[in-house]
């Protein structure tokens, strides 16, 4: 009797979920030839999506077009294009609605991916009225390029006000200011500009902002967002014609409502081996995934950490299929670029703590080797499928590293572990 394919799913194709398929089918291609796994991805698009050229899409710049079909083409992976609504972890099963009907999907292993996407819903009225920068939709990159040109068309142009001076709001913020040279670009930030960076990154940026007229508001809390002005938690009211929000980012409530453990916001709890700490049979990689120990260096949400995550998960699952230990996940941000237009960025290395250090690459340098850096990242599943195991990352010795000084450690004293709160200064709130 011929026996069943070890069913694995793959639900999310963007940078970690694509890079994590590929190479997984890459890894185990003997055994989807014999027949004995099976690989199947879902995703809502049947295009892989760049977000970190959303802003570029927007200020109506072509961007590539990369059929997820044709990157998985000879892998010998299933692809279904639909939007999972329901994850039974006891049936072992997804809900996946096409554009034609309602699929149930059966799964021994499953592999989550679903991402990220812009918080809409934590300040009233950025749902209804904020511009966001996702692919398509009414209020999306899609619709800001069919948008911008008529705000841009008189001088004075329109106000576009974008809230978040993350390196998200802050590259839009430049790409628009200099696509649209008549457009009033204000960016609205929560605490003071640049503070997720060194000074000396965040004087560049500031510089490079003002130079392309964009005016920079610091220390300004958005209360509530109505069709055509903003209110602060001040009282203030800022008007707009067209807001963009890119003030923090939400994943989506799938894993929460399956009942796996989550952090307070909704991310997937995994183990050093990119596992579910809650059901074993799920791995989950990317931004809707959160290790409960550091591997090395302090996760954040970016596309990079996404593709170094969708890869070990990769890695572990395939190790786990072949009967052979997984290791746990390590790594170390090597650089960061942030673009600024059409014509300049800035890019740095990073210290093992995450900080920028010099030499700092900016203007027409900075902004070629962030292009390169961006191109790279889109083209690794394709390079995976031709190359298994071409990605490589820096700092797979950390993990280890910091379980060993932590064995070291000198226990600290009672009396310094637990002082007197009588001789003790208070703790200081910086938000």
């Amino acid at each position: 009797m011929e026996q069943s394919p070890l069913r694995i799913v793959v639900i999310g194709a963007g940078y970690a979920g694509l890079l994590a398929t590929v190479r997984l089918a890459g890894r185990v291609k003997r055994d989807i030839r014999r027949g004995s796994i099976s690989i199947t991805l879902v995703n809502a698009a049947d295009v892989f999506v760049e977000r970190v050229r959303l802003h570029q899409v927007a200020a109506n710049r072509a961007a590539p077009q990369r059929p997820i079909a044709d990157i998985l083409r000879g892998t010998g992976v299933s692809f279904i294009c639909g939007t999972v609504t329901r994850l039974d972890t006891a049936r072992h099963k997804i809900e996946v609605q096409t554009n034609t009907t309602l699929k149930q999907i059966g799964y021994d292993k499953l592999l989550y991916a679903l991402g990220s996407t812009i918080d809409r819903d934590r300040v009233p009225g950025v749902r209804e009225y904020a511009h966001v920068l996702t692919p398509d939709g009414p209020r999306s990159a899609a619709a800001l390029r069919k948008l911008l040109p008529g705000l841009d068309a008189n001088k004075p142009g329109g106000r576009l006000m974008v809230c978040g001076s993350g390196p998200t709001g802050i590259e839009a913020a430049a790409e628009f200011a200099e696509s649209y040279t008549n457009l009033r670009v204000h960016l609205v930030t929560q605490g003071a500009f640049g503070s997720f960076t060194s000074r000396d990154v965040a004087a560049y940026l500031r510089q490079s902002l003002q130079h392309l007229g964009v005016t920079i508001q610091e220390w300004t809390t958005i209360a509530e967002l109505r069709s055509a002005e903003a209110l602060t938690s001040s009282g203030d009211v800022l008007p707009y014609e067209v807001c963009l929000w890119a003030g923090g980012f939400s994943v989506p409530p799938l894993a929460r409502d399956a009942g796996l453990a989550v952090n307070e916001g909704g991310q997937i709890l995994i183990d050093p081996f990119m596992r579910s700490i809650s059901h074993p049979d799920i791995w989950a990689v990317g931004d809707a995934a959160y290790p409960v120990e550091v591997p090395g260096s302090v996760v954040r949400m970016s596309a990079f950490t996404a593709v170094l995550m969708g890869a070990h998960g990769a890695d572990c699952l395939s190790a786990v299929l072949q009967g052979r230990s997984p290791q746990p996940f390590s790594f170390v941000y090597a650089g960061q670029g942030i673009a600024l237009g059409r014509q300049r960025a800035i890019g740095f290395g990073l210290s093992p703590e995450d900080r920028p250090k010099r030499p700092y690459f900016t203007g027409r340098l900075g902004y070629e080797l962030r292009e390169s850096f961006v191109r790279l990242l889109a083209n690794l599943p394709n390079l995976e499928r031709r190359w298994p195991g071409f990605f490589v990352w820096l700092g797979k010795g950390r993990y280890a590293a910091a379980r060993q000084q932590e064995r070291n450690a000198v226990p600290v004293p009672s009396s310094i572990a637990h002082p007197d709160p009588s001789t003790s200064s208070p703790l200081r709130n910086d938000v």
